[in-house]
């Protein structure tokens, strides 16, 4: 497998900070968006995942941990706006894989999102991450998965379904927990860059996204539950 750092992205929404894509292989069967509504099959998206998966792109895993390593000081980057954490197993994550990003990020503000089920081994090496200043965010499939991650104290975020709460709604709050709208999606002016939110692994609020995409219509349909 290859994977890509891109070390300014000319993505709208995340701004211009380094990114990274991983391959096809490392989403986990048990995301029910895989092949059925991942925003990341979006065609510009999907053109560069199908070069990497076909090896057309990115470099081995040394090759992109080190360039991780040569970011500066203080870099906020986004891991995985398509892809996963490597994995060791079906639905498991690679602990050691995971150390490598770790070990890459110190000095630096490095988030991303895994679509990986939070058994007790997966929870167990996020909260690792999180504690070392990587942050990994529980991806929920829908509101009541994600009250369940944020209550085991994981920094989450989830779908949101366009038919139910529109695509302006702001902030929802289920069971005394907030659930806020990722701002990038109704004002021009944020980023990854400038927001950051996802970034903290211990904030209070859960991150919501609202479904889009060519196949919107099937990941809303996962979104509501």
């Amino acid at each position: 497998m290859k994977f890509q750092l891109v070390k300014k992205s000319s993505n709208a929404k995340t701004g211009p900070i380094p990114i990274t894509n991983s391959p096809r292989a490392t989403c986990p069967d048990a995301c029910p968006l895989k092949k059925n509504g991942c925003y990341a099959e979006n065609f510009h998206t999907a053109l560069n995942w199908n070069a990497l998966d076909q090896g057309k792109r990115g470099t081995e895993w040394r090759d992109f941990i080190a360039g991780i390593e040569s970011l500066p000081a203080g870099t906020i980057w986004r891991h995985n706006v398509s892809g996963d954490l490597p994995p060791i197993g079906p639905d498991e994550i690679d602990e050691c894989a995971v150390f490598d990003l770790v070990s890459a990020n110190r000095g630096k503000r490095g988030f991303t999102y895994t679509h990986y089920p939070m058994t007790r081994k997966n929870a167990r090496v996020v909260r690792t991450a999180n504690n070392s200043g990587f942050t990994i965010n529980a991806s929920a499939n829908n509101i009541g998965q994600a009250i369940k991650y944020h209550k085991r104290g994981l920094p989450t975020v989830t779908i949101i379904s366009e038919s139910e709460h529109g695509t302006e709604w702001r902030k929802i709050t289920r069971s005394g927990i907030d659930i806020v709208q990722c701002p990038s999606e109704y004002r021009e002016d944020v980023t990854c860059k400038t927001c950051k939110l996802c970034a903290f692994s211990n904030r209070s609020t859960i991150v919501g996204f609202t479904v889009h995409g060519a196949s919107k219509k099937r990941a809303d349909l996962i979104a509501r539950g």
